[in-house]
Protein backbone atom coordinates (compact mmCIF):
# COMPACT_ATOMS: atom_id res chain seq x y z
CA UNK A 1 0.00 0.00 0.00
CA UNK A 2 1.36 3.12 -0.96
CA UNK A 3 1.77 6.47 1.27
CA UNK A 4 -1.04 8.17 -0.19
CA UNK A 5 -3.74 4.77 -0.05
CA UNK A 6 -2.77 4.80 3.49
CA UNK A 7 -3.53 8.50 4.61
CA UNK A 8 -6.54 7.62 1.89
CA UNK A 9 -7.65 5.06 4.63
CA UNK A 10 -6.99 6.57 7.83
CA UNK A 11 -8.52 9.87 6.25
CA UNK A 12 -11.77 7.67 5.80
CA UNK A 13 -11.67 5.64 9.28
CA UNK A 14 -11.45 9.52 10.75
CA UNK A 15 -15.00 10.02 8.68
CA UNK A 16 -16.54 7.10 9.83
CA UNK A 17 -15.38 7.61 13.43
CA UNK A 18 -16.40 11.03 13.49
CA UNK A 19 -19.96 9.79 12.26
CA UNK A 20 -20.38 7.71 14.97
CA UNK A 21 -19.25 10.81 17.52
CA UNK A 22 -21.70 13.34 15.95
CA UNK A 23 -24.50 10.90 15.78
CA UNK A 24 -24.22 9.92 19.77
CA UNK A 25 -23.65 13.95 20.26
CA UNK A 26 -26.65 14.60 18.50
CA UNK A 27 -28.52 12.29 20.45
CA UNK A 28 -27.69 13.24 23.57
CA UNK A 29 -28.50 16.76 22.56
CA UNK A 30 -24.67 17.95 22.21
CA UNK A 31 -24.93 20.70 19.38
CA UNK A 32 -21.23 21.79 19.84
CA UNK A 33 -20.13 18.69 19.85
CA UNK A 34 -21.73 17.79 16.52
CA UNK A 35 -20.71 21.18 15.01
CA UNK A 36 -17.26 20.20 15.60
CA UNK A 37 -17.53 16.35 15.04
CA UNK A 38 -19.17 17.96 11.51
CA UNK A 39 -16.14 20.49 10.68
CA UNK A 40 -13.97 17.07 11.41
CA UNK A 41 -15.68 15.29 8.76
CA UNK A 42 -15.51 18.46 6.48
CA UNK A 43 -11.79 18.38 6.84
CA UNK A 44 -11.08 14.82 6.25
CA UNK A 45 -13.15 15.25 2.76
CA UNK A 46 -11.12 17.97 1.81
CA UNK A 47 -7.94 15.91 2.50
CA UNK A 48 -9.31 12.75 1.11
CA UNK A 49 -9.67 15.24 -2.44
CA UNK A 50 -6.50 16.61 -2.14
CA UNK A 51 -4.88 12.72 -1.54
CA UNK A 52 -6.90 11.78 -4.98
CA UNK A 53 -5.65 14.94 -6.67
CA UNK A 54 -1.63 13.85 -5.59
CA UNK A 55 -2.55 10.75 -6.96
CA UNK A 56 -3.77 11.31 -9.78
CA UNK A 57 -0.90 13.95 -10.32
CA UNK A 58 1.72 11.50 -10.02
CA UNK A 59 -0.03 8.67 -11.56
CA UNK A 60 1.06 7.22 -14.94
CA UNK A 61 -1.48 7.42 -17.51
CA UNK A 62 -2.69 3.95 -17.63
CA UNK A 63 -2.72 4.40 -13.71
CA UNK A 64 -4.45 7.77 -14.21
CA UNK A 65 -7.24 6.30 -15.95
CA UNK A 66 -8.43 3.87 -13.37
CA UNK A 67 -9.04 6.67 -11.19
CA UNK A 68 -12.41 7.62 -12.29
CA UNK A 69 -13.82 11.07 -12.66
CA UNK A 70 -16.74 12.96 -11.15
Amino acid sequence: MSDWQHELRNELNLILYANSVVRQALADGQAEDARAGLDRIDAAVVQCGALLDRAGANASPRAARAIPES
